[in-house]
């Protein structure tokens, strides 16, 4: 064949000698196909499915910790006050400071009471919201912000009025399957002007 070749490495980057062109050529593309034949598979299967499956359980976490988020407003509107406190853990903590309730019974008997007695005598139905959630997610437990708001009915306007404006700063655990409250402190407050 009377070609002579050379395979020379720079930097990563491979390049072939030769005195003979198209020789050069077929030797270069047979190299990097071999290269490819030979590296591909190992690379799909460690990036596609490592990745693929840790992406998926995030996905699936978020899913469930926005699902935890909407049953909180939906059992306290139907008043369903045992499953309202079985979305926290035994130890969690409603609130922050020195007003912050201490366990899932004690939560659970506190919101009971405050949303029974309804101390400012507004209308009903009233309904809880929760919107724009940031989560984050490591392993069985995770921390988020939410934004919250309790509207009730507005007779006068044929519409809804709201009540109050909430900020929920939350740490949540994954037990037994399930995510839950670890703790749960809100910060109220008016939503603030719009800027002009």
């Amino acid at each position: 064949m009377g070609a002579r070749l050379a395979l020379l490495w720079r930097g990563g980057e491979t390049s072939v000698k030769c005195n003979n062109g198209k020789t050069a050529a077929w030797f270069a593309a047979g190299i990097l196909a071999a290269l490819g034949i030979i590296t591909a598979p190992r690379l799909v299967r460690a990036d596609g499915n490592d990745g693929a499956e840790t992406r998926l359980r995030r996905l699936e976490a978020h899913q469930e910790i926005e699902n935890l988020f909407a049953a909180y407003g939906a059992t306290l509107d139907r008043h369903d006050f045992d499953a309202f406190g079985r979305l926290f853990t035994e130890d969690a903590v409603y609130g922050s400071g020195p007003g912050a309730t201490h366990g899932r019974v004690a939560i659970q008997a506190m919101l009971e009471k405050q949303i029974s007695s309804n101390p400012s005598n507004l209308p009903g139905p009233d309904y809880h919201l929760f919107f724009n959630p940031s989560i984050q997610v490591s392993g069985d437990h995770a921390v988020a912000t939410s934004k919250g708001a309790y509207v009730i009915p507005d007779a006068a306007n044929n519409g809804v009025r709201l009540v109050f404006f909430v900020q929920y700063d939350d740490t949540l655990v994954r037990k037994g399957g399930r995510w839950l409250f670890a703790s749960r402190a809100l910060r109220a407050g008016a939503p603030p002007p719009a800027a002009k």
